[in-house]
C-alpha cells in the first residue's frame, strides 16, 4: 500500500535536489514499538493467533499511535498519525477487523472470496459502525490491471509517506527537527550564534 507513494517520494525528493543519504538523519522515537506492532500485525494477518486476533490488532494499533505520536516533529508525520488513528478507530468499533466493501469492486460473493476475509479484514455489511473509515475507496494504480480497496486512513497515510520521504530528503543531520528539538538559531549581544530551542 505505502510503496508506491514512497517511490513517488522518493522520485520528487530526488528531482527537488534531495539526497536519499539525508533520511538517516530522521531521529524516529519508538522505533521498537513500530517493529512489534508490525509483527503483531503479521501474526494477525496470517490468523496465527486463533480468538486472539482482534486483541491483538488493537494492541498493535495501540503501540503504533505511541510511536507516530512521539514523532509528530518529521514531515508528514501528521497526516500518517491522523490515517492510523483513523484506522484504529474503525477496527476498534469492529471488533478488531478492518470493514472492507467487496461490492464496490463487483466481486461475487463467493464462499472463497468470504473465507480470505479472515484476520485483519470483515466483510461490510449494514451492521458495520464507522462504515465511511472502511476500506470502500476503489483505486487503480495505472501499471496494475487490478483495483484495490482503501479507507481514507491509508489515503492519509500514503499523503504522510510521500511528504516524509521527499521531506526528509531534503534536510540535513544539522536541521533541528532531524534531531527532535524545537528551537531557532539567534544571535547573542557577541554575534554567536545560538539555539535557543530544546533537544529532546
Amino acid at each position: 500500500m505505502l510503496l508506491i507513494p514512497g517511490l513517488f517520494g522518493l522520485l520528487v525528493g530526488k528531482i527537488k535536489g534531495g539526497r536519499v543519504a539525508n533520511l538517516a538523519s530522521l531521529h524516529f522515537k519508538g522505533l521498537y514499538m513500530l517493529y512489534i506492532a508490525l509483527i503483531l500485525q503479521f501474526f494477525v494477518s496470517k490468523a496465527m493467533v486463533g480468538k486472539w486476533n482482534p486483541y491483538v490488532m488493537v494492541v498493535s494499533y495501540l503501540l503504533l499511535l505511541i510511536s507516530l505520536g512521539g514523532n509528530l516533529h518529521l514531515p508528514g508525520m501528521h497526516p500518517i498519525f491522523m490515517g492510523t488513528f483513523f484506522n484504529a478507530l474503525v477496527i476498534a468499533a469492529n471488533g478488531g477487523q478492518m470493514p472492507v466493501a467487496l461490492e464496490f469492486l463487483g466481486l461475487p460473493l463467493e464462499p472463497e472470496m468470504l473465507a480470505a476475509l479472515r484476520g485483519k479484514h470483515t466483510l461490510l455489511t449494514a451492521a458495520t459502525k464507522l462504515p465511511l473509515l472502511a476500506d470502500i475507496i476503489p483505486l487503480k494504480i495505472a501499471p496494475i490491471s487490478y483495483y484495490r480497496l482503501y479507507s481514507i486512513g491509508d489515503i492519509l497515510q500514503m499523503v504522510g509517506i510521500f511528504y516524509l520521504l521527499q521531506g526528509g530528503m531534503q534536510r540535513t543531520s544539522s536541521d533541528n527537527w532531524a534531531k527532535g528539538g524545537v528551537g531557532e538559531l539567534k544571535r547573542d549581544n557577541m554575534g554567536t550564534l545560538n539555539n535557543s530551542g530544546v533537544n529532546k
